[in-house]
């Protein structure tokens, strides 16, 4: 997904994140050419910072694309805001990386806690998509690896608000 956003981005998108898998990914495999294009909590663990950075970098530099990649457990915090993108028109690209589990929780209990568990799986009805949609964003559901590509150049040119569910 990140090396797919990338590649059609040709890495001149802003890319802002949540904290997580997804924010190592999107470190590691989107391939920066500027400086201040990556917008990230860092360490601070933030779930939900991704989504206003993006809105703010899209209201600072409205000629960027600018993509915030989140996973399921980061984009429930604050996914109201794409209320506030959808009202003032603006066309972010929201990327839910949903594997339906607190990715990077779950992988800390599994090395360091001997798997034992808590709280780490999300397997519950949310359909992000309706969800979006309820806000007034575009939604596209992506199921398939060979679906990614479609779904990001159809955001990009929406230049709408838009999230894309990558189950």
């Amino acid at each position: 997904i990140i090396e797919e956003i990338d590649r059609i981005t040709k890495g001149q998108a802003i890319i802002t994140t949540d904290v997580g898998q997804h924010q190592m990914w999107a470190a590691q495999y989107y391939k920066y050419t500027q400086p201040r294009t990556f917008l990230s909590s860092g360490g601070l663990g933030t779930m939900g910072y991704g989504l206003g950075a993006c809105i703010g970098a899209k209201t600072g530099r409205p000629e960027k694309i600018c993509i915030n990649i989140a996973g399921d457990g980061c984009f429930r915090m604050n996914l109201n805001e794409l209320a506030t993108a959808s009202r003032y028109d603006i066309p972010i690209i929201q990327v839910v990386i949903n594997n339906q589990v607190l990715g990077m929780v779950r992988q800390w209990q599994t090395l360091f806690y001997e798997g034992r568990y808590s709280q780490t799986v999300l397997k519950d009805k949310v359909d992000f998509c309706k969800v979006a949609e309820g806000l007034g964003c575009t939604s596209i559901r992506v199921t398939k690896k060979e679906e990614v590509a479609a779904a990001i150049e159809k955001a990009i040119a929406l230049k709408a608000p838009v999230v894309i569910e990558c189950v």
